[in-house]
């Protein structure tokens, strides 16, 4: 059991070090989850504008692969994973993700509300969902702040204070 948690904490300590390079990266990363190609295409070329470096992923099985290997400033997902949703979300959870996770669907649907109740429950950090169809300047706006939280972040950390103080 020891042995386990050795090679979990070297695990973690890996993404945590990958994690302090990529931040020094001058581009953010941003994963798109959605089984739309059509909307992963328009969420990715935004990003893309609004200076991410966009990866897409059609299902759970793409997802959990990127992001085993690459960790990521945000990450927008779809609600149209159904079930597997929460399956992410505890993945994401399990990989003690900090990215800000931008939950794209109908907001006052019962599903979304659900999914955002959950994703708090993990300790995920998720603010109110993206309506869709997708708002580009809208979702635009919520990528540029995402970028200033991410160049903040080392300073606030530097001088004591979190993102919430």
């Amino acid at each position: 059991m020891s042995g386990q948690a050795g090679v979990w904490d070297a695990d973690r300590a890996d993404r945590i070090a990958a994690s302090a390079q990529q931040r020094a990266l001058p581009m953010p990363r941003l994963l798109v989850i959605d089984t739309d190609n059509l909307h992963r295409m328009i969420v990715c070329r935004t990003a893309d504008k609004a200076g991410f470096v966009p990866a897409g992923a059609a299902n759970f099985a793409e997802a959990a692969k990127l992001t085993q290997t690459t960790i990521f400033d945000c990450i927008t997902l779809d609600l149209s994973l159904g079930q597997q949703t929460g399956e992410l979300l505890r993945h994401l959870r399990e990989l003690d993700c900090e990215a800000p996770v931008l939950i794209v669907g109908n907001r006052d649907a019962a599903g979304c509300r659900e999914t955002l109740r959950f994703a708090r429950s993990l300790g995920l950090n998720v603010g109110e969902p993206v309506p869709k169809p997708v708002d580009v300047g809208m979702l635009r706006y919520a990528f540029e702040q995402i970028k200033i939280q991410r160049r903040l972040q080392p300073g606030l950390a530097a001088i004591g204070l979190s993102e919430t103080t």
